[in-house]
C-alpha cells in the first residue's frame, strides 16, 4: 500500500470508530423511538436557559398550542419536563431530563467515548505523538 492508501485507511478506521460509539450510546439512549424534529427540539432546549413554552414558540416559529404538543410528546418519552416558575405562577419553563440532555449531547458523549477507546488502546508516548500529529492538521 502507498501512503495516500495507508493514510485513507486511518482515517476510515478513525471514522468508523466514531460512528460506532455515536450508533451505541444512541441505541442505549433510546433515540430511535424519537424523531429528528424531536432531537433537534432537545438541542435547543439545551442550548437555552430558562426556556419558556412563549420564547420556544418564537424560536421555532409556531404557535404556543404547537409547542404544548410538542412539549407533552418529549415528556411522554421522559426528555423534558416543565418546571412552574418561583416567581409567576402561570409561567413554566421547559427543562431537559438527564435522558433529553444526553440525547441533546449525544455528539459530545461519543466524542468522550472515543476520547476513552484511544486513551485505553495507546500508550503514553502514543497519545502524545497521537496528539502532535492531530495539531499538526
Amino acid at each position: 500500500m502507498n501512503t495516500r492508501e495507508l493514510v485513507y485507511h486511518a482515517v476510515v478506521k478513525l471514522g468508523s470508530l466514531g460512528k460506532e460509539c455515536n450508533m451505541e450510546l444512541s441505541q442505549r439512549l433510546g433515540m430511535a423511538e424519537l424523531q429528528l424534529s424531536q432531537i433537534h427540539y432537545l438541542r435547543i432546549i439545551d442550548r437555552t436557559v430558562g426556556l419558556t413554552f412563549s420564547q420556544f414558540a418564537e424560536i421555532l416559529k409556531v404557535t404556543k398550542p404547537s409547542i404544548t404538543e410538542i412539549v407533552n410528546k418529549l415528556i411522554k418519552v421522559d426528555c423534558v419536563r416543565k418546571v412552574q416558575s418561583p416567581d409567576d405562577g402561570r409561567i413554566f419553563f421547559i427543562e431537559l431530563t438527564e435522558k433529553g440532555r444526553n440525547i441533546a449531547q449525544v455528539s459530545t458523549l461519543a466524542e468522550q467515548k472515543l476520547v476513552d477507546i484511544i486513551l485505553s488502546k495507546l500508550e503514553t508516548a502514543e497519545i502524545n505523538l497521537f496528539v502532535a500529529l492531530v495539531r499538526k492538521l
